[in-house]
């Protein structure tokens, strides 16, 4: 057996009082192991009072750190080259945990860099230990906004699955009530109408400082939908192909790879931190795309975990509806297949987001997209220019929803929308459920 220290492994000759501070970074960084009897440059040197020193080992957890550690500690031995060693595996804990002595201070309260044990900084410390309270809240227990809210997106969605839906069961059987029996903060997520807005943002360059050139909102309206909406935009819209031959051979290549953007979306919004509201977002650069959600990596999971697809939902009670609408496998196979495709450097884990960064297979050209500035051909009667102007605004917008935006009656809307289509400003994409308009007119000044 070859010991030497990593991020992940900790050597010590014989039991000091470095030990307790060791166990304290492991618990508060992804976990690791402490051998003791191995000397810094791996050589085994063997402990003799092996009793005694275990005994120690097991004071230390239960009476020098807090909260108590003992749950992802586990105590054991080994035999290697003719000698005792002692093994501490040590997983990542589920909080701020600190030595009793010293409390929440940079003398109680460690992490693990690189090989190293080092001490936290106040904002650190802060950091971690806000992020422990915000994991604690769940969104089926705070009460949602929205005091008589309506589901008939999410009823639909599951009926298309084959679910059966009890009108007088329905928001117990989905998780949609708090413990008091009122409409949850998941509810509100859930429901027709609420305000939740996912930003899909396309910038003119390489940076934000580059400039807007698009900004599309999905939301206002059941986050499965909004979802699916921005997943399709990116999908089936941005998503584009480019064409080669090589000796007659034709080449098709995909900008960015559709199924793993899929697993990063969907989970960016599963796992996102909704009990602040919060909600994720798409940023667009001519050279790659950034998935950001709030909340960053569970912090009962460990980096090494959650690359190797263990699953542990920070919203459980909407990952089971997501189950049910097959928006997720529980098989843990969605990150593995992102990084099969782009490698683990893709993700990164800041304090309170995790940032996701898909890279472009060639450089997108910035393009001159629709503006609700633009004026109709004066065939069109201007009573439809601000029908227009709200389609713009929002492709994916239902008739219900431009009657509200535009003040008009869904007659009238239909009537508009009607000669858009007639006069080739406007096309449908896809049906009436999920689908969304797509502007084919640009005036001269926009071209």
């Amino acid at each position: 057996m070859i010991f030497a220290e990593t991020e992940k492994t900790e050597l010590k000759q014989k039991l000091t009082d470095g030990l307790p501070k060791a166990i304290v970074a492991f618990l508060n960084t992804d976990g690791g192991t402490i051998y003791i009897g191995v000397n810094d440059d791996g050589s085994v040197c063997g402990v003799t009072n092996l009793d005694e020193i275990l005994k120690k080992i097991a004071d230390i957890l239960g009476d020098h750190i807090l909260p108590d550690p003992r749950s992802y500690v586990e105590l054991g031995t080994k035999f290697v080259e003719q000698k005792h060693i002692i093994e501490i595996k040590v997983l990542k804990g589920e909080g701020l945990y600190y030595i009793k002595k010293y409390g929440r201070s940079a003398q109680g309260c460690f992490i693990r860099i690189g090989s190293t044990t080092r001490s936290m900084s106040e904002e650190q410390i802060n950091i971690l230990h806000n992020k422990y309270l915000d994991s604690k809240v769940r969104i089926t227990e705070i009460p949602g906004r929205i005091k008589n809210p309506t589901f008939q997106y999410l009823k639909l969605l599951l009926t298309e699955k084959g679910f059966t839906i009890n009108e007088a069961t329905f928001a117990e059987n989905f998780y949609l009530l708090t413990k008091d029996g009122e409409y949850n903060r998941m509810a509100e997520l859930l429901s027709d109408k609420n305000d939740v807005s996912i930003k899909v943002v396309r910038f003119k360059g390489k940076s934000k400082a580059d400039g807007i050139a698009l900004r599309n909102e999905y939301g206002e309206k059941c986050l499965v939908v909004a979802m699916k909406q921005a997943f399709d935009y990116c999908a089936d819209v941005i998503n584009e192909t480019h064409i080669s031959f090589t000796k007659g051979i034709r080449n098709d290549q995909p900008l960015f790879d559709r199924n793993s953007f899929r697993e990063v979306w969907f989970n960016a919004c599963l796992h996102n931190n909704w009990a602040d509201g919060t909600p994720p977002a798409v940023y667009i650069y001519s050279d790659r795309m950034e998935i950001i959600s709030t909340g960053g990596i569970p912090l009962n999971l460990s980096k090494e975990d959650f690359f190797r697809g263990v699953s542990k939902p920070v919203n459980e009670e909407l990952a089971q509806i997501f189950i049910r609408l097959d928006l997720m496998e529980q098989t843990g196979s969605g990150i593995p297949l992102v990084i099969e495709h782009y490698g683990k450097n893709v993700f990164e884990f800041l304090d309170f987001f995790l940032r996701v960064t898909i890279p472009f297979a060639f450089e997108i050209e910035n393009e001159d997209f629709p503006k609700t500035s633009q004026r109709l051909p004066k065939e069109i009667p201007e009573v439809a220019q601000k029908t227009f102007e709200a389609i713009c605004s929002d492709p994916y917008a239902t008739i219900a929803e431009l009657s509200l935006k535009v003040g008009l009656s869904d007659r009238s809307i239909k009537t508009h929308i009607a000669l858009l289509k007639e006069g080739k400003i406007i096309r449908r994409i896809g049906g009436k459920t999920h689908g969304h308009w797509e502007i084919i007119f640009q005036d001269e000044d926009s071209k």
